[in-house]
């Protein structure tokens, strides 16, 4: 995780807000405004949207993966519970993040979008040993394939993306992250 200055993660915060009302067609002067700062101050931080984009990608996985590691280290929860929560680990200020504006990136910003796709992809061991856990648990079915479960997983993550699954819909990504990793765990569960 890369450290960031406080102007840098509050143009950040700003863009996510602005991002939810507008998508990608916000502006330097929408973020602007939202943050009561100057376009300038702006530009002096990021040289335009593609790098605010692509930071943007990092800043959100990198506090997921904080949100991973604090579940991870938890003692509250059984291993089946950590599952859960890790698969759709989410901090409470990205619920309402407009996750259906991200597939458009993939023909205005194919760079950005190759980020998040690979972010998407990787980092995947903790949640494999999770998993492992669960098996020698007897809580995850022992012959089920890890790697397959990955597959859906992401391939369900990337369908929401790529789908009006969510338009008109009163439920958030959140809400739908979620019935994914319930109906993959009660697949592959031993309850």
């Amino acid at each position: 995780m890369v450290m960031m200055t406080e102007i840098r993660e509050k143009i950040l915060k700003g863009t996510i807000q602005v991002f939810n009302r507008k998508g990608l067609k916000l502006t330097m002067d929408d973020v602007a405004d939202e943050l009561k700062i100057s376009k300038k101050t702006i530009y002096k931080e990021f040289s335009g949207k593609d790098e605010i984009f692509e930071t943007m990608v990092d800043y959100v996985f990198d506090n997921i993966k904080n949100r991973e590691k604090e579940i991870l280290n938890s003692t509250e929860y059984t291993t089946i519970e950590k599952i859960r929560l890790f698969l759709s680990a989410m901090p409470e200020s990205y619920r309402n993040i407009n996750f259906q504006e991200l597939y458009p990136l993939k023909d205005k910003y194919p760079k950005v979008y190759k980020k998040l796709q690979k972010r998407l992809e990787t980092g995947w061991a903790p949640a494999f040993g999770l998993l492992e856990q669960g098996k020698e648990e007897g809580v995850i079915r022992k012959d089920a394939d890890l790697k397959i479960f990955k597959i859906m997983m992401e391939a369900s993550l990337e369908r929401f993306f790529e789908r009006d699954v969510m338009k008109g819909s009163k439920k958030k990504y959140n809400d739908y992250l979620n019935e994914v990793v319930n109906i993959l765990l009660i697949g592959i569960s031993e309850a």
